[in-house]
């Protein structure tokens, strides 16, 4: 009998090569010994397996498409209410390929219901004719709905039929097939990408935002520096543009200009879209623009390099980050005709410093160099490692909101205060860096974005993607 397990205890069934008719006869005579298994216990059961013509039945690309497909029925049945013990369920690979099978329990669902819903899911499935979803009775039969497939290639004769008569050639059926599931493969792989990485993005927003207490932030006990913002305020101001960022991730999938420059008008269109679905909320209140632009180039720059690469790599990201941004601090502080318009240019003008254009042209410099290093080998993060890694950040940063309200001296000092906390960190020495905001009325916001965005990119470093 070929080997079988529980799908839950993240074993992957070998696929067997040997492909003798006897061999396919021997594998089919266990699978009817399966059922009749699960039978003898009183239970029908629920089979998914694959329709694959031609040998091998099963390879790495089929049963990955199959791993896939199994994850969709799963949740469909689920989603309808049928009961599955799933620490039962049975899968595994022989000569006639992959399989799985499982103990139904149908409570007050009929049989013909339980049919019914298998072959919905084939018909809703964008691929599923390549599928075969089955129910079989309390003896371990196979029930028929009694209608005939279509086959799948020519879509115009009976499945059966045009397998009776060998009407399509193995290979050419496997040409066809094989191509859809990669691409199938290919999307779901992506699918669940962009959710991580916009995932990620949330939670690094909402962790910079509960941390507390911070220096001239707001945070859940206040409003440090600020008089028109709270806490709820930056909630909300969240729950608004984080709808976006699985777009952005997408983006970053399928641009393939040669030219990265050209991406920054795309981020850009989308990061606009979200500034005015923060200003809806905050009555044109500017609680995230900073992260919006930081985090919008870091979503799209990690779908580019996954996109390229089929993982996530720390150079490359970085390094696409900085092709975007090629130039930006003098296309847009120095030579742009709306220099003086906006707070961070009069900075520039004034003082030199580039603000997030410059952390971004430089390929997140703070984030990698400051702040990324005060998270290396911390399996999860909690305030004090938080702390810590936003004083590094802080100690570093020119930060432009300080500039803009206090100048040069201010941030200088504030600069120090940073770093002789976290070279001596404890209670007192941070409640003076808290003091020092308070009294100045400093508020080191893009420190706080870049905390962000430094909790985003070890959230991707750390995650084992091979398994994703």
């Amino acid at each position: 009998m070929a080997s079988h397990d529980s799908p839950l205890h993240g074993h992957h069934p070998k696929t067997i090569l040997i492909d003798p008719l006897n061999s396919i006869l021997e594998a089919r005579e266990n699978r009817a010994l399966l059922k009749s298994m699960i039978a003898a216990n009183g239970l029908c059961s629920i089979s998914l397996t694959l329709n694959i013509p031609g040998y091998p039945k099963s390879n790495p690309l089929i049963n990955n498409f199959f791993r896939n497909c199994l994850q969709d029925f799963n949740y469909f049945l689920k989603a309808n209410l049928i009961v599955i013990p799933e620490q039962d369920a049975l899968r595994g690979c022989d000569a006639a390929g992959d399989y799985y099978f499982v103990p139904c329990n149908p409570g007050n669902l009929s049989l013909s219901i339980i049919k019914q819903y298998c072959e919905d899911f084939e018909k809703n499935h964008p691929l599923g004719r390549f599928i075969d979803a089955d129910l079989n009775d309390w003896e371990g039969n196979t029930i028929s709905s009694g209608k005939l497939k279509i086959c799948f290639f020519c879509l115009e004769r009976p499945a059966i039929d045009c397998r009776r008569e060998n009407a399509h050639e193995p290979e050419e059926l496997r040409a066809f097939m094989f191509p859809k599931m990669e691409a199938y493969n290919r999307k779901q792989g992506e699918d669940e990408i962009v959710r991580l990485l916009a995932t990620y993005a949330s939670k690094a927003i909402l962790t910079e935002i509960a941390l507390t207490p911070k220096p001239g932030l707001v945070d859940k006990f206040g409003n440090g520096s600020h008089r028109d913002m709270d806490f709820q305020m930056f909630l909300d101001s969240t729950s608004a543009i984080l709808p976006w960022f699985e777009r952005l991730v997408v983006k970053g999938f399928e641009f393939d200009e040669g030219d990265l420059t050209l991406a920054l008008p795309v981020i850009r269109s989308i990061g606009l879209r979200m500034e005015t679905a923060m200003n809806d909320v905050t009555g044109n209140i500017n609680t995230q623009k900073g992260i919006v632009f930081l985090m919008s180039l870091s979503l799209f720059a990690a779908g580019q390099c996954f996109s390229r690469n089929g993982k996530f790599d720390s150079e490359d990201f970085r390094e696409i980050i900085r092709c975007i941004c090629k130039d930006i601090v003098k296309k847009e502080l120095v030579d742009s005709a709306t220099t003086l318009k906006s707070n961070g240019s009069k900075v520039h003008l004034q003082y030199g410093f580039g603000g997030a254009r410059a952390e971004a042209e430089s390929g997140f410099t703070t984030v990698f160099n400051f702040g990324l290093p005060q998270l290396t080998g911390i399996e999860a993060i909690n305030d004090e490692v938080l702390i810590k890694c936003f004083l590094a950040i802080a100690s570093r940063n020119g930060d432009t909101n300080i500039l803009h309200r206090s100048g040069p001296e201010i941030l200088a000092k504030f600069q120090d205060l940073c770093n002789t906390t976290l070279l001596d960190f404890n209670d007192k020495n941070y409640y003076a860096v808290i003091d020092y905001c308070k009294t100045c009325n400093i508020s080191p916001g893009g420190s706080a974005d870049l905390l962000a965005i430094t909790i985003f990119v070890w959230s991707v470093i750390n995650t084992n993607w091979e398994n994703k």
